[in-house]
């Protein structure tokens, strides 16, 4: 599902932000922030729209069916 993003319209920042938080184990928000070398606060914007980018397409899944993105499918 992550791995889906970076083809999507601003999807690369997301992506990044969520895999250096959830999966690459930073210790802190602020230290994801640092490793991406982003202000805290775009850091924060670029991770809440990550979240709720991934929650929006599980939820398409869930009420509808909607295939969940591989992550070598073109997006529509």
């Amino acid at each position: 599902m992550v791995e889906a993003l970076p083809r999507e319209r601003g999807g690369e920042k997301r992506h990044r932000a969520l895999v250096t938080t959830y999966l690459k184990g930073a210790p802190t928000q602020e230290a994801a922030a640092e490793r991406l070398d982003l202000p805290f606060s775009t850091y924060r914007r670029h991770l809440t729209s990550g979240v709720e980018r991934v929650a929006e397409l599980l939820w398409q899944h869930e009420l509808s069916g909607t295939p969940l993105p591989a992550a070598d499918a073109p997006h529509a």
